[in-house]
């Protein structure tokens, strides 16, 4: 049965459609196969009543990253970005701007086909090498699925772990500020060796362009910043998103003097700017509630297959077969690892390697005196992250489209990816001998 499930799934990838079909056939598939048709729906429906804020935070987020680029924060982001770039190590500067933006935005490929295009198209007229030059921006873009209060991803981590934001918090940005030290510090002495030349007449004519069309100001800066402060002062997230995107609005319409007209169609449909300028109308393009239907879509499939794989044990002979011996934290940690990582390969998506171990192994977890943020912190730092380094996935297949630029190309140098999981296991090594 997991081998049909996997050729659904596959299949989407081959066929290049949406990984919802995929998700939809393995479903029809096992609801056939149970004989109880009541249990089965049964079991699906309250696999989607767990989760059900989070289809609401993610309809928000295509509206919130609407608003970041209506409201003028992208804009001014960008704008006083083009003033840092020259002198600096390019590389080093791309990696930290993505970061920081896709930690505020809530998404690693809306961050990368946004400011990191800009950045990559920016990259490319210095002379960088673009493998090495697009790793930097994918490192940084997806720091959003691993701990951005307002990502999708992070969001669904903690809502199947059963924790908050601000435990989650606690227990990640350890590792994290680590691993991003670590990735900024070999990026920089990459970039040392690599030279630049920087056209300033052209960065110049894209700021004249920005400061013509929005208005830009450092006071914009606050809104992200509240995202932040907000979140981890036990803020719900979902008030949290619903906050901003009020105040984006009002920002919006008020400050930028957009037409309410526009606003509106910007939320739903997405945000498309048209400054004249076909650079800087390339990179401000994106959200939009309707886009993100999709992603609710497929979401809202992966926890209903999940419930009907937990409901049939089709995935417990492979479970009981890893976990098998497991007696030390360490262990375990390292296995949840491997069985995120193997689930978000073969499905070619990170939504079940986030969703099935964190179902599983909350009460193996419990057992052996482990908190479930650590479970949370474990898959986003293995099976959520690894995602843009495997050229089969939906992720790297996206920046593929987006850049032409395959992860066969780019994943030896997106290294906050593969140094995320190293750095996580022996963290968490490290604070257990402790305790």
């Amino acid at each position: 049965m997991l081998i049909i499930v996997i050729l659904c799934i596959a299949s989407c990838v081959v066929l290049d459609i949406s990984l919802f079909w995929g998700f939809l056939a393995a479903i029809l598939i096992l609801t056939a196969s149970i004989k109880d048709k009541k249990i089965a729906y049964k079991t699906a429906l309250e696999g989607v009543k767990t989760c059900k804020s989070l289809y609401l935070i993610i309809l928000l987020l295509g509206a919130n990253i609407s608003i970041w680029m209506s409201s003028g924060i992208i804009p001014t982001t960008i704008y006083f970005g083009f003033d840092k770039i020259a002198g600096v190590n390019f590389l080093a500067f791309s990696f930290v701007c993505t970061a920081i933006l896709s930690t505020v935005m809530g998404t690693g490929l809306g961050t990368l086909s946004t400011v990191g295009l800009a950045l990559y198209g920016i990259g490319k007229g210095f002379g960088l090498p673009e493998p090495i030059l697009l790793g930097a921006i994918v490192s940084g873009a997806f720091i959003s699925d691993k701990i951005s209060p307002v990502s999708a991803l992070t969001n669904l981590t903690i809502e199947v772990t059963s924790i908050d934001y601000k435990r989650y918090f606690k227990a990640a940005i350890g590792p994290l500020l680590i691993t991003c030290l670590i990735t900024g510090l070999i990026y920089y002495i990459l970039g040392s060796s690599l030279t630049t030349a920087v056209d300033t007449s052209v960065l110049t004519g894209y700021q004249e362009t920005l400061f013509e069309n929005y208005k830009i100001t450092p006071l914009l800066f606050l809104i992200p910043l509240a995202i932040i402060v907000m979140a981890l002062s036990g803020i719900n997230v979902l008030k949290n998103m619903l906050a901003i995107f009020t105040t984006g609005s009002l920002i919006t319409i008020f400050y930028q003097k957009i037409s309410v007209s526009l606003w509106f169609k910007s939320v739903i449909f997405g945000y498309k700017a048209n400054t004249g300028q076909p650079f800087i109308d390339s990179i401000l393009k994106a959200g939009g509630i309707l886009p993100m239907v999709e992603v609710l879509l497929i979401v809202t499939a992966a926890i209903v297959l999940n419930g009907l794989l937990t409901h049939q044990k089709t995935l417990n002979p492979i479970f009981d077969r890893i976990l098998a011996g497991t007696k030390t934290k360490t262990s375990l940690v390292f296995k949840t690892g491997i069985i995120s990582m193997f689930l978000t390969s073969i499905t070619c998506d990170q939504t079940i390697g986030i969703v099935v171990p964190g179902n599983i192994l909350k009460d193996k977890y419990d057992e052996m005196n482990l908190k479930h943020e650590v479970l949370a912190r474990t898959i986003a730092d293995t099976g959520t992250i690894i995602a843009p380094l495997e050229f089969w996935n939906v992720n790297s297949l996206i920046i593929l489209g987006i850049t032409g630029i395959s992860a066969l190309q780019y994943a030896p140098f997106a290294i906050l990816c593969y140094l995320s999981p190293i750095i996580t296991i022996l963290y968490t090594s490290i604070r257990t001998r402790k305790e």
